[in-house]
């Protein structure tokens, strides 16, 4: 039977190191290289410590070459499982431990958009080449995706096949020259300031929809922060946003870490009161937006989409034109950034407000072009230059 490794010398920075390459009985060929991480020193320059470390890896070698021999199909499925090797790695090595549902959306593109394609099922993760993944492209472009959509299932597999080269698996990666569609995202829609008049100024069918609402386009709140939110986090015209509900994962701390405070006027204020007389239990660790099926656990996603439907209907908005213009719920806090600060809002308030980083994240929010009252403009530009 053939010697299971052979060493061989390659320089690095820090010098010459022996490393090994492992056969692979069932594909009669070499297909990992390992470094045993051993100078080449000395007379006789320390090949007995190197041959007992590629002794020592063999084992881990051995279950190395089964995953790359296992059908592919196979490998992603272990390989985006909640409690893989991957996961864990990020959780407990890397410190970005990834979200349930990140997790939960690659295990979705395994099954909807690349086991379907046929020619994926018969090959091995070694087997995989580039050609394989161009036309897996050209097939799926087919089915009328979305350029995101597409470019979601492209990084669930190059993800998981870089990985693998990164631990040596395989020699190199067949996604190397492969590039991601070009992407041409609709522009998020936002709301005018005669629209934002009448959310303000209508009588509220539902309290608890209006303030969800509110919450979003006068306080920039995005949904996950509104659904955290704890009657305890209110007080004295602010609000401490200390909670962020995340879907799949629960009640996690706000995004990036950041912990801030945001006001908010009387319109909200009068509608918090509205909402906590009716309150199941409004106690200071208790949701604002409590779930009447599920105590304990805030109102699902759902509410707040058709609570925005709803909202915007009253203001004769409705759902076809809400499409085509790109309005979501997200949209709210494109309209409080874009409105704040064509209200005079200082661009630091904004940005210490909406909680972003940069100012560039900020520039990213703004739609101006959109709500500008361009009759308006010209008739100051007239009274400008004496017109």
């Amino acid at each position: 039977m053939r010697c299971p490794y052979s060493l061989f010398k390659k320089k690095t920075k820090e010098g010459p190191i022996w490393h090994a390459r492992f056969w692979n009985e069932k594909a009669r060929a070499h297909t990992i290289f390992r470094s045993t991480g051993i100078l080449v020193e000395g007379k006789r320059e320390r090949k007995k410590e190197a041959e007992q470390k590629a002794l020592e890896m063999l084992s881990e070698i051995l279950l190395d070459m089964e995953a790359i021999d296992r059908p592919f199909i196979s490998y992603l499925e272990g390989f985006w499982k909640p409690d893989s090797s991957y996961v864990k790695e990020c959780a407990n090595i890397k410190k970005t431990p990834l979200s349930a549902y990140y997790v939960h959306q690659n295990s979705v593109n395994i099954r909807c958009h690349i086991k379907p394609y046929l020619l994926f099922n018969n090959i091995t993760l070694r087997k995989l080449t580039a050609g394989m993944i161009k036309d897996w492209m050209a097939w799926i472009v087919e089915t009328n995706l979305s350029e995101r959509t597409i470019n979601s299932a492209l990084s669930t597999m190059r993800v998981a096949v870089n990985y693998a080269v990164e631990r040596e698996e395989l020699d190199k990666s067949p996604f190397r020259k492969i590039k991601p569609l070009p992407e041409n995202p609709k522009e998020k829609g936002v709301l005018t300031f005669a629209e934002r008049a009448g959310l303000l100024n209508t009588v509220p069918t539902d309290p608890l929809s209006r303030l969800a609402v509110l919450l979003g386009l006068l306080c920039g709140m995005r949904m996950g922060e509104i659904r955290g939110l704890h009657w305890g986090d209110i007080d004295n015209g602010l609000i401490h946003l200390t909670h962020n509900f995340v879907h799949m994962d629960g009640l996690k701390k706000p995004k990036r870490g950041k912990v801030r405070t945001v006001p908010y006027p009387a319109i909200v204020e009068k509608m918090l009161e509205e909402v906590r007389k009716v309150a199941i239990r409004p106690a200071p660790d208790n949701y604002v937006f409590e779930s009447i099926k599920c105590p304990g656990n805030p109102m699902g996603e759902r509410f707040f989409k058709h609570a925005f439907i709803r909202e915007l209907k009253g203001i004769g908005i409705a759902l076809e034109e809400q499409k085509e213009r790109n309005l979501t719920f997200h949209s709210l806090r494109h309209s409080f950034i874009t409105l704040g600060r064509l209200d005079g809002i200082s661009d630091l308030e904004i940005q210490a407000i909406a909680g972003h980083s940069t100012p560039r994240m900020m520039e990213h929010y703004s739609h101006a072009d959109k709500v500008l009252n361009f009759n308006a403009m010209r008739e100051k530009m007239n009274k400008a230059v004496g017109m």
